[in-house]
């Protein structure tokens, strides 16, 4: 059929048409892990700089983007292409979940996953990983939501351009690379969701030398944290450390805890609480009560990371959560 005024249409709907599906049968290939990787040494730090110009085009000028770089990040071994690809994904989404407005935050760094995390996520292979964190402050999912969300085709948004492939494909690039993904999220609080990419020519992690020097002695530490399965994997690694957890699920049965006469050398709050209660407004009342309590939040979320307080980003390995330890109880020991 020649190309003409009246025809010019439909030669354009099926020009659009072919590039869905092309479009379309590379994110299901990347899902299914069938589509073919070229996984180089990629300086992540440097791709994200140079993508930001791609994704600051790609969201609504009422979102900020905010990167947080760190400085030890090493080289990935990864698809540099798919992983601009997943980046990209993972920005539209966020928009998605901020029609008003909001921040979308970008952070690195490296992380080892031990065989306690590899446990507790099944076909999340242990090793060290660069970890790259996108995060939103939109709108959040529900858990029944969230565990469904990197699956193709499961979206809860309207529309002919909502395929519900965005994360599956992030999913499915990571696997295939032979990392990991996490989703976390929580309704009105915003969503974090979590690459693991390879690195790049390195070896197992030597066991460290002051591996005693970081063992607790026997300190009590009050863990808030409302999901039981992390509960419960910090309360052993705290055990396997030498200190003595007392759990609590939420800000209300921590202070009950902390307003009893019992010991309690260090408070290990999730930033992210049920309830009235954040982390840091439950620590802002247990210092009230305990003044000069030591205080070490964790997170997953990497844009409410509280400023000039020690802090652990989750997942964290045994000897991340040791080193943390002792370091906060040794600058609460100085300075008193």
């Amino acid at each position: 059929m020649p190309r003409t005024a009246t025809t010019e249409p439909l030669f354009e709907g099926a020009r659009s048409a072919v590039e869905q599906a092309h479009g379309l049968i590379g994110h299901l290939l990347t899902f299914a892990r069938r589509q073919p990787l070229r996984p180089t040494s990629v300086d992540i730090n440097e791709c994200v700089r140079q993508t930001q110009l791609m994704l600051r085009r790609a969201v609504p000028a009422g979102i900020e983007i905010e990167t947080r770089f760190s400085d030890g990040a090493g080289l990935a071994l990864a698809d540099r292409n798919q992983f601009e690809t997943a980046l990209l994904n993972l920005a539209l989404n966020a928009r998605d979940a901020m029609p008003d407005g909001g921040r979308l935050t970008i952070g690195t760094m490296d992380v080892t996953l031990d065989a306690a995390y590899a446990a507790l996520h099944p076909g999340a292979p242990a090793g060290r990983y660069v970890l790259v964190a996108v995060s939103d402050t939109g709108s959040g999912m529900p858990s029944i939501v969230a565990e469904r969300a990197f699956e193709p085709f499961f979206t809860t948004k309207t529309g002919a351009e909502h395929s519900g492939l965005g994360l599956a494909q992030v999913y499915g690039y990571a696997k295939q690379s032979g990392g990991h993904a996490r989703i976390t999220s929580e309704p009105g609080r915003g969503t974090t969701v979590q690459l693991f990419l390879p690195r790049f020519g390195d070896a197992a992690p030597a066991p460290s030398r002051r591996a005693g020097a970081n063992r607790g002695h026997g300190e009590t530490v009050l863990v808030v944290e409302d999901a039981p399965l992390v509960r419960n994997a910090v309360a052993k690694m705290l055990a396997d450390l030498g200190y003595r957890p007392v759990m609590a699920a939420g800000a209300e049965d921590a202070l009950a805890l902390i307003e009893s006469a019992g010991p309690i050398d260090l408070l290990l709050a999730d930033m992210v609480l049920p309830g009235g209660l954040s982390g840091e407004e439950l620590a802002a009342t247990a210092l009230r009560l305990r003044p000069g309590l030591p205080v070490l939040y964790m997170s997953g979320y990497a844009e409410i990371t509280p400023p000039g307080e020690a802090f652990i980003a989750k997942p964290f390995t045994k000897a991340q959560l040791a080193e943390q330890m002792r370091a906060v109880l040794r600058s609460e020991v100085a300075a008193a």
